[in-house]
């Protein structure tokens, strides 16, 4: 399967909420590293997985795709991310996100996420 191939069902699992579906792209000792006002670095898929599953609460709205940019086994995405948490508060999100595959499965993430003012 091509990069981009991947990548897009990536980012259709993560736009359905469908944690197994990711974790099925993602290699056993993946690394994601998402920074913002924080910054987190998740490593290994159980990482990935305990992560996600605290976000069951969050629910996807709605997503854009402005850029998807591939050169050989690296993929760049970058769009607006809006969600509902679990009291129903809207979250606004840019992100820029960088994966980088090995043998057909994601093996690093590298994410950026700043929230969007009014």
């Amino acid at each position: 399967m091509a990069t981009k191939e991947i990548v897009q069902h990536v980012i259709d699992a993560f736009d359905n909420n469908d944690v197994e579906k990711i974790l099925s792209f993602f290699a056993d000792d993946v690394k994601w590293t998402m920074k913002g006002s924080s910054v987190t670095i998740m490593n290994g898929k159980n990482e990935v997985e305990q992560f996600l599953g605290g976000m069951e609460d969050v629910k996807m709205v709605s997503s854009t795709k402005d850029h998807i940019v591939v050169e050989g086994n690296t993929a760049a995405v970058d769009g607006l991310v809006q969600c509902k948490d679990k009291d129903g508060k809207d979250m606004a999100m840019y992100y820029a996100d960088f994966y980088e595959l090995e043998n057909d499965k994601v093996k690093r993430v590298t994410s950026y996420i700043v929230d969007k003012k009014e």
